[in-house]
């Protein structure tokens, strides 16, 4: 299985600053629960473009993380939603919510190796 995130793309786009990354990792934590709860409720009641809404927001907010995996399941909400095609989204919200999680925990265990790297 690939990494969730490319650490060495990351570094270089936040140019080695670990205080953002921290800061953004939180922002993701605050966020990405309520982001996924928007999608599910969005499949639930149908409505294609709310999905789509929130896929994207979220969609650009893994990006950030150079996350390919959380960014590809998230474009493909995405996408279906703007399609107006919500019949394979509950799967795609599965995978989404998997490659989220797997973000998350290596986001935390690398800002803990940055930061005993650093001591």
């Amino acid at each position: 299985m690939t990494d969730p995130f490319d650490r060495q793309e990351l570094l270089e786009e936040l140019d080695g600053d670990i205080e953002f990354l921290a800061e953004s990792v939180e922002i993701l934590e605050e966020d990405a629960p309520k982001l996924l709860l928007d999608i599910r409720s969005a499949i639930d009641a149908q409505d294609a473009q709310a999905a789509a809404t929130a896929a994207h927001t979220l969609k650009s907010m893994v990006g950030n993380f150079c996350a390919s995996s959380a960014y590809e399941a998230a474009l493909q909400i995405e996408t279906d939603g703007k399609a107006g095609d919500l019949s394979g989204c509950r799967t795609g919200l599965t995978e989404l919510e998997h490659e989220i999680e797997r973000l998350q925990a290596a986001l935390a265990e690398f800002l803990q190796e940055t930061e005993r790297a650093a001591e």
